[in-house]
């Protein structure tokens, strides 16, 4: 177990039900607290809101330090922490802000020059951001990355040593995600959850969204944690937009409504969606990154990956999927996922993480 009296997380974005990465340290921070560990967020509003952090913060005021933004907020946090340090005391983080620190725990929910490689990056170099993370984990201790891929691409890419990465999966909650019964409908609904943005597929969206309108028997359901880019979808007869559902109420909002997800993102490191979908009873179409491909592999009931061309075949495709995953009960598409999945599990898991 943890000998520490008390343990900082340090995770910019902090913990909330926003996304995937906000989620996860929710999850740790409630593990911590079920092991009577203490527990200290230090996100950018903990930092910034200190007497110096709020004078430090005004040098974002000016081009040159808001384009090297991620390496000034490390270099804060470093003073933070060595002001904090204490001998009983753990630092836990995702990488980047703790650069400069000799970290305990890094959290890898996955490989930035990764991603950006995904994202379309040409410069084979890497970024100021993912020189952070490989420093980051460099100097870290240990790494518990989420998923097998993100510990071969932070030794690929990064040179990290092997036997100082370890892997635990995300969790997901059984009493936010389980099957809810679909509404009655004369129609059937395929839905997308997630931000609109170029690197979680809005093009393939897009082009779903236009396919969908030839439909009398189709609908588009869309939910996002924020407005952006909604407007590329206003003025469709065939599709609705939720914005900032919560993980409290998306199931109950999104998931029941669900014949299918859609899923068609660049790059994931883990990609929460697919296992909530899942844990609701939900068959997911989905690209091949992250956890996909592996439960696709391993014949999980319901997982699915999406053919590389969207066009008008794009309906038999998800009829087919959804026949198929009729298969097996939601319940038991659930109980099997959970299994995998569950906050239990990954308690124990991280036990063992932190007992090593």
């Amino acid at each position: 177990m943890i000998k520490a009296s008390k343990v900082y997380l340090v995770f910019l974005n902090g913990k909330s039900n926003a996304g995937g990465a906000e989620r996860m340290v929710h999850y740790l921070d409630e593990y911590l607290k079920s092991r009577n560990i203490l527990t200290e967020i230090i996100d950018e509003d903990r930092l910034k809101n200190t007497f110096i952090g709020k004078l430090y913060w005004k040098l974002f005021n000016k081009r040159h330090f808001e384009k090297r933004r991620a390496k000034y907020i490390a270099q804060f946090t470093t003073v933070f922490l060595w002001l904090n340090y204490r001998s009983n005391r753990l630092v836990i983080s995702n990488g980047e802000p703790t650069a400069y620190y000799p970290t305990d725990y890094v959290i890898s929910h996955g490989c930035y020059h990764k991603m950006e490689l995904d994202y379309g990056r040409k410069d084979a170099r890497l970024s100021r951001v993912a020189k952070l993370q490989m420093i980051a984990c460099k100097n870290a201790q240990k790494i518990i990355a989420v998923e097998d891929n993100v510990k071969k691409d932070l030794i690929e890419y990064y040179g990290i040593n092997e036997n100082k990465v370890s892997v635990v999966p995300n969790c997901i909650d059984k009493t936010n995600f389980y099957p809810i019964k679909k509404p009655s409908t004369n129609f059937k609904t395929v839905i997308y959850i997630g931000r609109l943005e170029y690197g979680k597929g809005i093009s393939e969206l897009q082009e779903l969204a236009r396919l969908v309108e030839q439909q009398n028997d189709w609908r588009l359901l869309i939910a996002t944690n924020n407005p952006c880019n909604t407007e590329l979808f206003k003025n469709l007869n065939h599709t609705e937009i939720l914005v900032g559902l919560t993980i409290d109420n998306i199931n109950e909002l999104a998931y029941s409504r669900a014949d299918i997800v859609f899923y068609p993102s660049y790059s994931e490191s883990f990609g929460m969606v697919t296992i909530e979908a899942l844990a609701c009873g939900r068959p997911i179409a989905g690209s091949a990154v992250g956890i996909l491909p592996k439960l696709v592999k391993d014949k999980q009931p319901g997982a699915y990956l999406l053919p590389k061309q969207i066009d008008e075949n794009i309906f038999q495709f998800l009829d087919h999927c959804i026949e198929d995953s009729k298969k097996i009960s939601p319940e038991k598409i659930h109980e099997m996922t959970m299994k995998k999945f569950s906050v239990e599990f990954y308690f124990e898991q991280m036990d063992k993480q932190f007992t090593n």
